[in-house]
């Protein structure tokens, strides 16, 4: 039996953990996502803040999808019972302006076509959990401003 070592990418300049999202750009035609953040992301080299927006190229509209907790009797983000919806990224998006303040991130996964971001949704007062999946088969390019 032949033997395959998956190894773990070691090239990421940046990263989106602790990035708060408060707006997201949509570009259909081009099937292009833009997250804008209120503080920058991390240059993992430098380990500092820089300023910047993040795109996402070949984004599936179809196969995209976001999935929020609303916790019950328990802290928002622990464990224990919660009510939830799934719904397609496009519906999310159209709605982030008027229905959610903003997104904190506090994880991110890259995998073969697959983009996933875990984090804390505000929606007024009400701090939800949410985890978006990005179907994807373009780039992911960090503008960095500065």
């Amino acid at each position: 039996m032949a033997k395959y070592l998956r190894e773990k990418p070691s090239n990421f300049k940046f990263s989106l953990h602790d990035a708060k999202i408060i707006d997201i750009d949509y570009d259909y035609g081009e099937n292009r996502l833009t997250f804008k953040t209120q503080s920058g992301f991390i240059d993992v080299e430098r380990n500092e803040m820089v300023d910047g927006e993040i795109i996402l190229e070949g984004v599936s509209w179809d196969d995209s999808y976001v999935y929020i907790m609303e916790y019950k009797n328990v802290l928002t983000g622990n464990v224990g019972s919660f009510v939830g919806e799934k719904m397609y990224l496009g519906d999310f998006v159209g709605a982030f302006d008027s229905k959610f303040g903003s997104f904190d991130v506090m994880s991110e996964y890259d995998s073969y076509m697959t983009y996933m971001l875990s984090g804390f949704l505000k929606r007024g007062s009400e701090e939800l959990e949410a985890n978006i999946e990005i179907f994807y088969n373009g780039d992911i390019i960090y503008n960095v401003r500065g």
